[in-house]
């Protein structure tokens, strides 16, 4: 079974919570966001978005098709090219490595509900 159809928005706001403990330090606006499903239109299905602060781009995270309950993160194009100081530099790739955990995370909490099904 794929891991999207046992995730709701509920269930991935609760994940987040529980790696927001984990006190990893970001500048970042990580949320879930309602999807629309056009094969289950009534489905509570979320998405996560995160803003990384300086990249002026929107990166969102999901189960990677199938179903065993990888993830992957898809950043937006941008129209805008970035300058950073070195400073800046340090934060988004601060950013950037939190992304990854989160990833690892959210694979990690998919893999553990996969196996309880």
């Amino acid at each position: 079974m794929p891991v999207r159809k046992l995730l709701d928005m509920a269930l991935l706001e609760a994940w987040l919570t529980e790696f927001r403990t984990l006190g990893y330090l970001t500048g970042s606006d990580i949320r879930v966001l309602e999807q629309d499903d056009d094969a289950e239109p009534d489905a509570d299905i979320g998405l996560i978005v995160v803003d990384l602060s300086n990249a002026k781009t929107i990166t969102y995270l999901q189960p990677i098709a199938g179903g065993d309950g990888s993830w992957k993160a898809t950043m937006e194009a941008r129209d805008d090219v970035i300058e950073l100081s070195a400073v800046e530099l340090v934060t988004l790739g601060n950013e950037v490595n939190v992304l990854g955990a989160l990833v690892a995370f959210l694979e990690t909490k998919s893999k553990a509900l996969l196996a309880a099904c």
